[in-house]
């Protein structure tokens, strides 16, 4: 692991001053530590502090306030408690990103199952186990058997399932109070993404985009169950024919919700066939794009295309991040969000404007048939990832291309890759840096497609209009994770790893935790990267796979926790990349009491 430069970092200088408030009302303590947040001053001593949603909180910056682990003492991090859910299985991804309610961490499996635990033992409470889905091997699951989370609200835990049904659980018990359908999973839909809870609504989009389902967003009454307003993510008069009947554009990222515009933001999947436009000529909307929708009604408010007439699988599956942009000496509401095409763009989240220049720019147009758009939005922020081939080795043939050039045969070798920009996993923000953080790769891939290649529903070899080939011979591929800055645009500081980094960071105080999917686990300095702490989660406790999910944090009796899961993913392994299978849920903490194992059994 090495830690590269910082060009363009702002280097001003913050104090962090530490306040303790003993003998003040509880609505001051309260007032203060969100000043404190917002000022990027250290935290205030507090008891417990809850990670309720699963960014943390509705804009989903995956932040947290708290100081007992900080940078002189984070070497001494090492397991609370672990658990283990008696779940391991090569085809299953662990991918959850975890949440702390009052005392109690919820954690869904690749399987559907939800593990309610104690947040200082890991003791459980009670386990979920879905007993009227329909055999997992009859559902239209592209890339593993995944779950990324639930959603918590009023006494309740909902969770979105592999059959496409919302189901809300009782959060002390477990029990199932409710349940709806959000589509029906014999035409293809399927759900793995986390669901939104805000302002009485559960927000649940769908996945299926390679298996030509027609995309959208639905919106639940919390109590009842019942559908309170629904969004269509196609837009058919921006295709061609009656293509946009099955046009795929998923919506499976968590939702982002500003409480204060009313509005829910929703970042969207590809386009189906995924790598076949010969059928679907337009810009395809609202394929791979950046959606504002009124909270309260599901009308559409604004909408940012990031790429246009998608046929490389450059969508944008990570949850949008919210954040204040000072300018001029204004504050300006803003979304950023990095899309698997590499780039990151910084957007006014009141009207998708964006705050840094994007530039239309010209792209291949070969070969005709794909219908490419003449241009492409190229974001003038800094790409954590190479937006171009490096290191192209010789010898083996390769047709290599530039970025945007449409698959075809001969094969073009492109970079970025299907995979090589930002997948799934969450980005976080500090409001004490300024900066956000996320991984990316460089992974070139090969975009294989002829015009006769066309949609079969149910068949995902033909129905992405061919096939993306990875990892290629004698290609090297390599890993970053590192942060942007969200007053110059530029990259803060970026570490080259071995391993991708598809974990989603979290930010406590003045560190930030991320991983890699060989299981490795690390905390870094969030104004410099420097590495302070490693953990080799594999190695050290059995039974642990891959770090693939996404971090929380939470304190409890005035302990801080750092929560992660560790088994693998499914998709990772299948394209032979190091994803250890594992079943294992870790908090780490620093060393105040002997830590526990449990391994749970099959009841509750």
């Amino acid at each position: 692991m090495h830690t590269l430069g910082d060009p363009g970092k702002d280097l001003m200088k913050r104090s962090h001053v530490k306040k303790r408030m003993l003998g003040i009302a509880a609505a001051l303590v309260i007032a203060v530590s969100a000043m404190a947040a917002t000022a990027g001053t250290k935290a205030t001593h507090t008891q417990d502090l809850n990670w309720r949603y699963y960014g943390n909180d509705l804009l989903n910056q995956r932040y947290q306030n708290v100081d007992e682990i900080d940078p002189s003492n984070v070497s001494r991090l090492q397991p609370a408690w672990v658990v283990h859910t008696g779940q391991i299985a090569g085809d299953e991804s662990f991918e959850a990103s975890p949440i702390e309610v009052d005392g109690t961490v919820y954690v869904p499996t690749g399987n559907d199952a939800v593990f309610a635990l104690d947040a200082s033992t890991g003791k459980q409470k009670w386990v979920y186990r879905p007993s009227d889905m329909p055999p997992l091997g009859k559902l239209a699951i592209c890339c593993g058997h995944d779950n990324r989370g639930v959603a918590y609200g009023d006494g309740k835990i909902f969770l979105g399932r592999l059959d496409a049904t919302l189901v809300a659980l009782d959060a002390a018990s477990g029990r199932k109070l409710w349940q709806a359908t959000v589509a029906p999973w014999q035409k293809g839909y399927t759900i793995t993404g986390a669901p939104q809870f805000a302002a009485g609504k559960v927000v649940i989009g769908i996945s299926g985009g390679e298996y030509e389902i027609h995309g959208r967003v639905t919106a639940f009454d919390a109590n009842s169950g019942k559908p309170a307003w629904r969004f269509d993510t196609i837009e058919a008069s921006t295709w061609a024919g009656n293509s946009a009947k099955n046009g795929g554009v998923p919506a499976w990222g968590n939702p982002t919700v500003d409480p204060q515009l009313g509005l829910v933001y929703i970042t969207t999947g590809n386009a189906s066939p995924d790598f076949n436009g010969s059928h679907r000529a337009g810009n395809d909307l609202y394929a791979s794009s950046d959606v504002a929708l009124d909270l309260s009604s599901g009308k559409l408010r604004w909408y940012f295309q990031e790429v246009h007439h998608d046929i490389w699988d450059y969508d944008g599956p990570s949850p949008a991040i919210l954040f204040t942009v000072n300018r001029n000496g204004r504050s300006i509401a803003a979304l950023g969000h990095c899309a698997k095409s590499g780039q990151y763009f910084i957007l006014d989240r009141r009207d998708g404007k964006p705050l840094f220049a994007v530039n239309e720019t010209k792209v291949p147009q070969q070969p005709a048939w794909q219908h490419p758009s003449p241009t492409q939005p190229m974001s003038t922020v800094q790409a954590l990832t190479p937006l171009g081939l490096q290191n192209e080795p010789k010898g083996y043939g390769y047709n290599y291309q530039p970025y945007f050039t449409p698959a075809d045969y001969p094969m073009p070798v492109e970079q970025p890759g299907t995979e090589a920009g930002c997948e799934w996993p969450p980005t976080a923000f500090s409001p004490r840096t300024n900066d956000i953080y996320y991984g990316a790769r460089y992974e070139p891939t090969g975009f294989r497609g002829k015009q006769s290649s066309i949609g079969h529903p149910g068949n995902t070899t033909k129905d992405t209009g061919s096939a993306f080939v990875r990892p290629l011979p004698g290609m090297k591929y390599w890993g970053y994770f590192g942060a942007t800055n969200t007053r110059t645009g530029k990259i803060a500081w970026k570490t080259k790893l071995d391993e991708a980094p598809l974990t989603g960071p979290a930010v406590a105080g003045d560190l930030v935790f991320y991983g890699e999917t060989d299981g490795k686990v690390h905390a870094a300095d969030a104004e410099t990267g420097k590495n302070l702490w490693t953990y080799d989660v594999p190695k050290q406790i059995k039974n642990a796979g891959g770090a693939d999910g996404a971090f929380s944090v939470y304190e409890r009796n005035g302990r801080e926790y750092v929560v992660g899961v560790f088994g693998g993913s499914a998709m990772e392994r299948h394209l032979d990349q190091k994803s250890p299978v594992g079943d294992a849920i870790v908090a780490f903490a620093l060393p105040r009491r002997v830590a526990s194992t449990s391994r749970n059994s099959s009841q509750p």
